[in-house]
């Protein structure tokens, strides 16, 4: 099943600006999920109850996200969630606005305070993995943390089930997908499991998102496809060795008790 759309494609050119990116989150979810409507934002009261709540103002980027997807949980909450405004909170420092977190509270994505008068201001990121009280880059705009967010709760919905798979990256695995697959053009990032490693890695064709990640030896590449055909397509024309399918994320964390990172 193969609609023609591409991620790398859709974000050729490095998605420089906002708009670009929130177009790419359209693209994506008429393409792997369902078209975006009206309904799926939180309304601009909503926000301006949490930034009174705070007693701040959200950058330009983190509103505008909210106002557009931020009730789409197939989106940004199958693993790791966006917080929803009455959930932002700060850092243990105070000095960190945190708009999403890891699922068991492993770690949280933020804006720093001292950022959050630029439209669309750098996300640092902090972990279990990371020294107490220390953060690290994540990426240089809210705008491309979103975009990095929908991918990644793409392929933590679908990896493990009949759509995902993954695998050791060996060589001869990286060789492979650097040849047959478009690079995406997000910039280099961290994971959060493994901050200090090697940066996550995307590529894509029709139909398929594939990220090379720090695995427990050397990196792993998970593969995830928007049907088994798609799929089935990667599982051919890549050398890895693939474990069975085992059931995937189905349902997004809306309801679920979340642990937040401190």
């Amino acid at each position: 099943m193969d609609d023609g759309f591409d991620v790398a494609r859709a974000l050729a050119g490095g998605c420089p600006d906002r708009v670009g990116a929130w177009e790419f989150v359209r693209e994506f979810a008429a393409s792997w999920a369902t078209p975006l409507t009206s309904a799926d934002g939180f309304s601009a009261g909503e926000v301006q109850q949490a930034e009174e709540r705070l007693d701040l103002r959200l950058p330009v980027a983190l509103r505008e996200a909210y106002g557009l997807f931020g009730r789409r949980g197939d989106l940004v909450a199958r693993q790791d969630p966006l917080l929803e405004p009455d959930e932002l909170l700060l850092d243990p420092s105070g000095q960190l606005l945190v708009f999403r977190s890891e699922n068991q509270g492993g770690a949280g994505w933020g804006v720093r305070l001292t950022d959050l008068s630029r439209e669309d201001p750098p996300v640092a990121l902090f972990s279990d993995h990371l020294p107490q009280l220390t953060t690290c880059s994540f990426l240089d705009r809210v705008s491309l943390a979103c975009v990095e967010m929908v991918l990644s709760e793409a392929v933590m919905a679908r990896s493990g089930g009949p759509e995902g798979r993954a695998c050791r990256a060996s060589s001869a695995v990286v060789t492979v997908v650097e040849a047959e697959f478009a690079p995406v053009p997000l910039p280099p990032h961290p994971a959060w499991f493994e901050p200090m490693g090697p940066p996550v890695r995307w590529f894509s064709s029709p139909g398929l998102v594939l990220r090379l990640e720090p695995g427990s030896v050397g990196m792993d590449l998970v593969v995830i496809g928007r049907a088994e055909t798609d799929l089935q397509r990667a599982l051919d024309s890549i050398p890895g060795e693939w474990p069975a399918a085992s059931p995937a994320l189905t349902d997004p964390t809306d309801g679920w008790d979340m642990a937040f990172p401190f």
